[in-house]
């Protein structure tokens, strides 16, 4: 299986390299990254990698200690601990929420003080806008991203949520996510590092993989053949882009602008993402706005439907959020 198998390879090469050295200020950064990774997965409580590692190789326990050995610490898990919530049983269609929260927005009380919202808008910034492209945003980590193009009356937008969930809901199956994952593990794990290389493998096993999910496969053209600009942007927060990469090899009028993508990526991806930190994206994911406020509920007739948080300081903070943006 390319993720696990790609990650022990790559993690031993990378403690193989770290030990037993005194490593550069550059190499101190990227094993912290590679560090902080493993520490997500189990924040957002998927553990059977770093377990797997840990039993194989004392993977995490070696690299804690490589970072000992030269004298710096872990990055700390620094977002902001987000409560759970509860959502309404009734269903809204996405883009009219969108709509709504952009002008409640307008009259709420606060704005955030967050000082990563800066990031966001010069993320935004970076992103750009051309008239003749159709940008894709993909919910629920670009809802942000979204609000400020949209609060600047701009044209050609798509809030599209594409997730494991929606994914789960159009094949009635589970792992459509992961068989289409699958393919960006085995392309670098083949040692495809320029994007072009990387895509034209990854390319052929997605649509591959896409075959088994008809259903899906259909749906995503139909919503791609809706839209008539001559070059459509994907936005989303990043990490691995699988999504991006599927729809880019359903429709080669597609690219895409992540916020940042692992330390693996980092060449791969080079031009196509805002920054190499890969230390900040559970603070872009776990925004209030992206995090708490909705959630994927169902599909129909080319529209999402989301179900909203019953917390009202879930609204608030989100409002807050979102009003920094506009």
């Amino acid at each position: 299986m390319g993720f696990i198998s790609f990650n022990e390879k790559y993690y031993k090469k990378k403690l193989e390299e770290y030990e037993n050295k005194q490593l550069s200020e550059s190499e101190i950064y990227e094993a912290k990254q590679l560090l902080k990774i493993l520490d997500d997965l189990t924040d957002e409580g998927y553990t059977n990698l770093n377990n797997r590692m840990e039993e194989d190789f004392s993977c995490i326990t070696r690299l804690r200690e490589v970072l000992k050995q030269n004298g710096t610490l872990p990055f700390p898990i620094d977002h902001e601990r987000l409560p759970d919530t509860v959502f309404e049983d009734k269903e809204c269609e996405m883009e009219e929420v969108l709509e709504k929260l952009i002008l409640n927005a307008g009259d709420h009380n606060n704005t955030s003080g967050n000082p990563f919202l800066e990031t966001i808008r010069s993320y935004c910034e970076w992103i750009g806008y051309e008239d003749d492209t159709a940008y894709v945003f993909l919910m629920r980590d670009a809802i942000l991203p979204y609000v400020f193009f949209k609060s600047r009356n701009k044209d050609n937008l798509y809030p599209w949520l594409i997730s494991r969930k929606f994914m789960e809901d159009i094949t009635k199956e589970e792992g459509a996510d992961d068989d289409v994952r699958i393919p960006l593990y085995e392309a670098l794990e083949e040692g495809n590092i320029s994007f072009d290389e990387f895509f034209d493998y990854s390319k052929e096993e997605i649509l591959y993989s896409l075959d088994e999910y008809p259903e899906l496969k259909s749906l995503l053209l139909d919503q791609l053949g809706s839209i008539k600009q001559k070059k459509i942007i994907v936005v989303e927060s990043g990490y691995m882009g699988t999504i991006p990469m599927m729809l880019k090899a359903l429709d080669d009028r597609v690219d895409f602008r992540l916020f940042t993508t692992a330390p693996f990526l980092y060449e791969t991806y080079k031009d196509k993402i805002f920054c190499q930190k890969y230390e900040e994206i559970r603070r872009f994911e776990t925004l209030y706005a992206n995090d708490l406020l909705m959630q994927y509920s169902s599909y129909s007739d080319g529209k999402f439907y989301v179900k909203l948080s019953k917390d009202d300081s879930v609204h608030d903070k989100a409002l807050s959020e979102i009003k920094k943006m506009i």
